[in-house]
């Protein structure tokens, strides 16, 4: 919730701080791009070191850096603020990706499925609740959630140190498959660029439409709400029938349907974003299941490298959407880069209609 308060407050930061589309877009790279640069390196260092204080120390950095943009003074701490959150981020994801994906041996699609629409629980969350506390308590009002996300920092600590929550998991001796990786790494970059884009630009989008601030974030909220739901159906339907068609099917059937949201308007317009959520976000937890089984060994590096390189790529996508929108205006921009959903499905083609799982976990104590 704190990471996508961005998306709802952006187009206030945009008029404050009087941004183009460009600059609008650099807030949210900066923030991608923090967030997934030390990803992978802080996933091996887990997956050696066992280190779960990342849990609660990064939650704890990701929301005073996001509670404290409201009271920004100018842009450059802007971007300083919006960076130290996405460390936060950057430091949490991976034990915690690794700590639920070696929790499950028979349907991995659907534990990763749960834990990544809790995150999507927070994306839908984060520009409704950006909206409300903008409308009725202006920029300040981001300073209401910093308590909450220090004490959720701290029940997590508690809980962490009564039971432990990782358990070391003994080498499989099964090489990774670095091939496979490289094209599950292209197809998440290409699946993040769709979506970073519209969920960054989304609720701007609206507003140039002539919705108001408030209505805008709700409609996004929308989108990433039916993403929650089609998140756990597709980790769930994938360990029936298998990942590719998942994924497949989510990215073509999803970049259509958005397209449908931008040819269209009104409820019809509004019906065809709420599709095109649930269809496009199906296929992540797919994806980072994949990628957990080509390569059992390396769980928490894994994990961070899908999700900070899927990241780092969505906020440079996000950049380079403001320099296009910029030019070309919003809607030929969301056109173009929507595209890129479309381009992932054909990739997805090429994936393997199986990959061995090698894992075997002990049994709980």
């Amino acid at each position: 919730m704190f990471s996508n308060l961005i998306s709802g407050l952006l187009p206030i930061f945009t008029v404050v701080f009087n941004l183009s589309y460009l600059l609008a877009g650099l807030v949210a790279m900066i923030f991608s791009v923090t967030s997934s640069m030390l990803q992978p390196l802080l996933g091996r260092w887990f997956d050696r070191t066992q280190t779960t204080w990342l849990l609660e120390g990064g939650l704890a950095l990701n929301c005073i850096g996001m509670s404290l943009t409201g009271i920004s003074p100018n842009y450059v701490i802007l971007l300083f603020l919006v960076g130290t959150a996405g460390l936060g981020t950057a430091a949490f994801h991976p034990p915690a990706f690794s700590t639920v994906a070696r929790s499950s041996t028979t349907a991995r699609g659907g534990s990763l499925s749960i834990f990544l629409s809790g995150g999507n629980a927070g994306f839908f969350l984060g520009p409704l609740v950006a909206g409300g506390l903008v409308s009725t308590m202006g920029l300040n009002g981001t300073l209401v959630l910093l308590p909450i996300g220090l004490l959720t920092s701290l029940l997590l600590f508690k809980v962490r140190a009564v039971k432990q929550v990782s358990r070391i998991i003994p080498e499989s001796g099964q090489p990774s498959n670095t091939r496979l990786l490289g094209l599950l790494a292209t197809i998440a970059a290409l699946r993040s660029t769709t979506i970073q884009v519209a969920v960054t630009f989304l609720p701007l989008y609206l507003v140039t439409r002539g919705e108001s601030l408030f209505l805008a974030t709700v409609v996004a909220s929308v989108w990433l709400g039916t993403g929650v739901l089609g998140q756990i159906a597709g980790g769930h339907i994938s360990d029936r029938i298998g990942r590719r068609p998942v994924i497949v099917f989510s990215l073509w059937v999803g970049g259509g349907l958005f397209y449908g949201f931008l040819m269209t308007g009104g409820l019809l317009s509004v019906l065809f974003l709420a599709a095109s959520g649930a269809v496009l976000y199906g296929s992540w937890s797919v994806i980072v299941a994949m990628a957990s089984e080509a390569a059992p060994n390396n769980v928490g590096a894994v994990g961070g490298l899908m999700l900070g390189f899927s990241i780092g790529v969505g906020g440079l996508a996000a950049l380079g959407f403001g320099g296009v929108a910029d030019r070309v205006g919003l809607n030929f921009a969301f056109s173009l880069f929507a595209a890129f959903a479309l381009v992932g499905g054909l990739f997805a083609l090429a994936l393997p209609k199986h990959v061995v799982r090698t894992v075997s976990l002990p049994s709980s104590a």
